[in-house]
């Protein structure tokens, strides 16, 4: 009966860490340990319900987190940078082998480099943008 006790201090403070953070991190052991205070409340050891608590609690947390966090909008949010994925901008300046170009967005003048990195493209080529890495755009000639 003790362990039962201690699963339901384990699930309370995961729950009120929770609260307090956040971050969806320790949600996930107070599911774990939801469960093993039930198991542990129809009398099964603890050599039992302790490996089911850490196995649970980390495959909750491997298996939704990414998902909650996306339902509630806390991750994955795009800054300006991010959001011109897609666009097509004139280059600037050529991309040779090893040396980045650069392209104007939004008036402001950002490093760009070729998506295939032995390639090279004049100046004044019309790029489309495939991603951001760092400070740097990666772009393909259309």
């Amino acid at each position: 009966m003790t362990w039962m006790y201690i699963w339901l201090g384990v699930t309370a403070g995961a729950l009120i860490v929770e609260f307090i953070t956040s971050e969806m991190v320790s949600i996930w052991f107070a599911g774990g340990g939801l469960v093993a205070m039930i198991m542990a409340g129809l009398g099964l050891s603890v050599y039992v319900h302790l490996p089911v608590f850490i196995v649970l609690s980390f495959v909750l947390m491997l298996c939704f987190r990414r998902i909650v966090l996306k339902k509630l909008g806390k991750g994955g949010i795009k800054t300006n940078a991010e959001n011109a994925v897609g666009k097509e901008v004139k280059l600037l300046s050529p991309i040779g082998f090893g040396t980045p170009g650069s392209i104007k967005i939004n008036d402001v003048i950002w490093t760009a480099v070729a998506e295939n990195e032995g390639a090279e493209i004049p100046e004044g080529t019309i790029v489309r943008i495939k991603g951001l890495e760092g400070n740097k755009y990666i772009v393909e000639r259309i």
